[in-house]
C-alpha cells in the first residue's frame, strides 16, 4: 500500500513506508531538515517515527574548539590542512 493524501490534505504513511524513509535518513549523510525538504516531509513527524522504530541517527557529540599549532613553524613551504565534509566539499586551510 502506498502513501494516500487524507482528506485534510496531508499524505498518511504506513509504518512499513516510514520505515524505509527513516533507514534512508539514517544511512545517509544529510542533515535532518535537507532530508525532510527533498522528501517533502515534516520534521518533527520524521523525529517521532525514529523514536517509534528505535532508529534514532547517532549524532556526533559536540567537542571543544582545539587550537592546533604546526610542530614545525621553520617549515618553509607553510602548511596546508583540508577536510573532506560527507557531500564531498573540501575545506582547505593554509599557514
Amino acid at each position: 500500500m502506498g502513501a494516500m493524501a487524507s482528506t485534510n490534505g496531508r499524505v498518511r504513511r504506513a509504518a512499513s513506508e516510514w520505515q524505509g524513509l527513516v533507514k534512508r535518513y539514517v544511512e545517509g549523510g544529510r542533515s535532518r531538515a535537507a532530508f525532510c525538504r527533498a522528501e517533502g516531509i515534516s520534521a518533527s513527524t520524521l523525529a517521532l517515527w525514529e523514536r517509534k522504530l528505535g532508529l534514532e541517527k547517532r549524532r556526533t557529540p559536540r567537542r571543544e574548539f582545539i587550537e592546533l599549532e604546526p610542530s614545525r613553524p621553520e617549515f618553509p613551504g607553510g602548511w596546508v590542512f583540508e577536510i573532506e565534509l560527507p557531500d564531498g566539499r573540501m575545506a582547505r586551510f593554509r599557514g
